[in-house]
């Protein structure tokens, strides 16, 4: 039952962080260097956690003020940067899930709030990068999400239709991202989301994580 859902889509479209890759301590690392520059501490784990996925320019203007933001982006891509391709994983069943869908024919692609040059660099070190048509981030010309920006531009590119694409992520912005785009949402608990949050934002799909898609 599971695999004839996603099975119903020719073009895929994944988030990155909490989706494919777990990158979370890289991100803590990122957002302590952040937090001990201005307020003279570190954050727990679940306090970084609960940031990840939102557009960072915002979210550090908001935190810092706008006349530190610039600094504080500095900072964390530095750190982030520094600490990534040591500190990142495929999350369990991802690299089969792909490889699945692209024996398929499937068009493979992704969206994220993650500056798009350091997605495609971290999808290279994990030697994942080939299985994608089109990787776009922040950085690319177009808005973060919940904008549906990215996800019209693949469907631009790879010439399908909209009821043709689903659109898979981690979080309550990826869901209103495929609602903004109108395109079908499968959520997955893999993440820093529970179930249970997720599930209140409606997805059209929604599993405890992404190995269960096709299982």
């Amino acid at each position: 039952m599971t695999a004839d859902i996603i099975n119903k889509y020719n073009c895929i479209i994944f988030d990155l962080d909490g989706t494919l890759i777990d990158s979370f301590q890289a991100i803590n690392d990122a957002f302590d260097a952040v937090f001990l520059r201005f307020n003279g501490r570190a954050l727990s784990d679940s306090e970084s956690n609960s940031y990840v996925g939102v557009p960072l320019e915002d979210l550090l203007s908001e935190m810092f003020g706008k006349e530190n933001q610039a600094e504080a982006i500095e900072i964390f891509r530095n750190k982030y940067r520094e600490v990534c391709f040591e500190k990142t994983t495929l999350i369990k069943g991802t690299k089969e899930l792909l490889i699945d869908l692209k024996d398929k024919g499937k068009s493979l692609n992704v969206a994220t709030n993650k500056t798009g040059d350091i997605s495609r660099d971290l999808l290279k070190s994990l030697n994942i990068d080939k299985l994608f048509d089109y990787v776009y981030g922040v950085f690319d010309g177009m808005k973060g999400k919940p904008s549906p920006e990215m996800i019209n531009k693949i469907i631009e590119n790879t010439g399908f239709e909209k009821p043709d694409v689903i659109f898979i992520g981690d979080s309550p912005i990826d869901i209103m991202t495929a609602k903004n785009a109108g395109v079908t949402m499968l959520s997955v608990a893999s993440g820093n989301h529970t179930y249970s949050e997720l599930r209140s934002f409606n997805p059209d799909f929604l599993y405890e994580h992404i190995a269960n898609i096709t299982s």
